[in-house]
């Protein structure tokens, strides 16, 4: 066994995706909404016999590593070295492809200088200024040791003299990373952070993918937080601070708080709101939502209280929305935002965090702030903001609440505001839907696959091998997997799916496992049901076999060209259909 197949054997595929899906058992497999495409009806379904997934939804499958690689966009040799882990098994021969080796060493390059950064803050005299400013802002000794917050000095070659000098790795490599800066003169680097508290980003794996550097004086010119540049590893759109911290709390309490930046979660987790992640940039993004998906359902915004944040929570809101989070949004009446709250007065953070609005009130409020509502322009842009989104309301008592609600803030009649809300879908364009393209199987398809799905999932495989099931089947993949089957037998007294598969072709292999997936529940362990439904489905695919041949010699007689042709062959029809009427009685 090579140790790809040790590492596969080892993991055990329910526990690996339960941690981003929640499956449910079905009979011998599991099932769930898939993480791949949007869907409310579950049609992702996982074999433990098999170890394989597969999505009849939008048909993507596969194994441990296919589905590690899926889920976290990342190429094999890293899927590898995280199953290797979880497996225990010490990787020896694999060499990583040019790219997964070029990524690892950004991630060395990055840790060395998180550590460079950390060393610096905590036990260097060159950090003791940034030591007090950071404390003084209220992150306490233990909170620099959990997050990893360091100090870049204010040199312009600092970190280079560490990285090139003493640890032998290429100026190039950091400039890829995003630590360095070309400078006007050939060859010549500078550090792109200087002088700055250094927040360390990870990714929720643990791997450090880039910084944040912030500004100790307030009054200087240069921008207050200088971050990475998109590199191979750093993705500014995808990454949430510090969710490979706080995520095992997201899961334990289904919800995620969501703020605006690291000084914003760093002072959030110090009072006990561990369950908050911080967005790079001004509003959540899909990429964003796609990771917490995997990790709750309930999503609560709390971003900065100015203008921006506002605005930041409207678009975070419509993107949650699609995402299809349970949302609220608390609004800081008296603070800038979470970090001067959770640092001032920390009850006062948690009692707008346990109750936040509902995002129609949200809306509402933050339309009735930014417009007065006084006079009858201000009233009209409200309801311009307003009457869209609350004409997408699908519930309808919600909506019949929400209009009341606004007709008694705007001081109109709520007929009027409901002959706006019809207005806005009489305007609206019809654009078609973008759907999935449907695989249309023939009757002959779904039945020999329900019928073999069945023998194999149900430990009735030989029965598959009798003449008269055999001589049902007629797609060629499932005549060549009998065929094989009938072969194994010759070599093997018991059945088992996995030296089965390991016996078959690869161009079978995948056919095999999709029998697997056939979603029969609970009742395929049931062993009168099973007996029942192959002896259905057998007369089934007999009735088809008998209509089909009805069909050849009906078309056979037009082409017959002598009297005695064309008699021998309505006999044979008569037989046929006198056949198919005692079948049909027993069906």
């Amino acid at each position: 066994m090579d140790q790809i197949e040790e590492i596969r054997s080892k993991i055990d595929l329910v526990q690996l995706i339960s941690e981003s899906v929640v499956l449910t058992k079905a009979g011998r497999n599991f099932k769930g909404l898939c993480p791949f495409h949007s869907e409310k009806t579950p049609s992702f379904m996982v074999s433990p016999e098999r170890q394989i997934w597969h999505c009849f939804g939008c048909q993507k499958g596969g194994d441990a590593f296919g589905f590690l690689m899926e889920m976290e966009r990342i190429e094999f040799g890293e899927a590898l070295r995280i199953l290797a882990k979880k497996a225990g098994v010490k990787l020896e021969s694999y060499r990583p492809s040019k790219n997964e080796s070029e990524k690892e060493k950004l991630y060395e390059v990055n840790h060395l200088a998180s550590e460079f950064f950390h060393y610096l803050l905590v036990s260097h005299n060159i950090g003791k200024k940034a030591l007090s400013y950071i404390l003084q802002r209220g992150i306490t000794k233990g909170s620099l040791e959990k997050f990893k917050i360091g100090y870049s000095p204010p040199m312009w070659e600092g970190l280079q003299k560490y990285l090139v000098g003493k640890k032998g790795y290429d100026v190039l490599d950091l400039e890829k990373a995003g630590l360095v800066i070309k400078g006007q003169k050939r060859d010549s680097f500078y550090d792109r952070f200087r002088d700055r508290v250094m927040f360390p980003l990870f990714d929720h794996r643990g791997n450090v993918t880039g910084f944040s550097g912030r500004l100790l004086d307030a009054n200087a010119k240069e921008a207050k937080y200088v971050n990475t540049p998109e590199t191979a590893i750093y993705h500014k759109s995808e990454l949430l601070y510090p969710l490979q911290i706080t995520k095992e709390e997201i899961k334990k309490e289904n919800t995620a708080v969501v703020v605006e930046g690291e000084l914003d979660a760093i002072s959030c987790f110090q009072v006990g709101i561990k369950n908050v992640v911080a967005i790079k940039g001004s509003a959540l993004t899909e990429a964003q939502a796609r990771l917490l998906k995997r990790f709750c359902e309930n999503l609560v915004l709390s971003l900065d209280s100015d203008s921006a944040g506002d605005m930041a929570s409207r678009r975070g809101i419509e993107i949650a929305d699609k995402a299809g989070f349970n949302l609220k949004v608390v609004t800081l009446e008296k603070y800038k935002d979470p970090d001067e709250a959770a640092q001032k007065e920390p009850d006062y953070l948690k009692e707008q965090i346990n109750n936040a609005e509902n995002i129609y009130d949200f809306f509402i409020s933050s339309a009735f702030k930014r417009y007065r509502g006084k006079t009858a322009e201000e009233k009209r842009k409200i309801g311009q903001e307003l009457i869209p989104i609350l004409a997408k309301i699908e519930d309808e008592i919600i909506k019949d609440i929400y209009i009341k609600r606004l007709s008694e803030k705007l001081e109109v009649n709520e007929e009027s505001i409901i002959l706006q809300t019809k207005k806005v879908f009489s305007k609206a364009p019809v654009t078609p839907k973008q759907s999935q393209p449907v695989i249309q199987k023939t009757r002959r398809e779904i039945l020999e696959e329900y019928l073999i799905a069945l023998a194999f999932q149900g430990k009735e495989a030989k029965r598959l091998l009798s003449e008269k099931t055999r001589s049902l089947i007629n797609l060629p993949v499932y005549v060549k997997l009998i065929e094989k089957l009938e072969e194994f037998f010759k070599e093997n007294k018991r059945f088992s799916s996995q030296f089965f598969f390991n016996f078959l072709p690869v161009e079978l292999r995948d056919a095999y496992d999709k029998l697997y997936l056939v979603d029969f529940g609970a009742r395929i362990e049931d062993k009168q049901w099973l007996e029942k439904e192959l002896e259905e489905s057998e007369k089934q695919l007999e009735t088809l076999k008998i209509r089909e041949e009805i069909k050849k010699l009906t078309d056979q007689i037009k082409s017959e060209k002598s009297e005695e042709e064309e008699k021998k062959t309505r006999e044979k029809m008569l037989l046929l259909t006198r056949k198919l009427a005692t079948l049909g009685k027993t069906i």
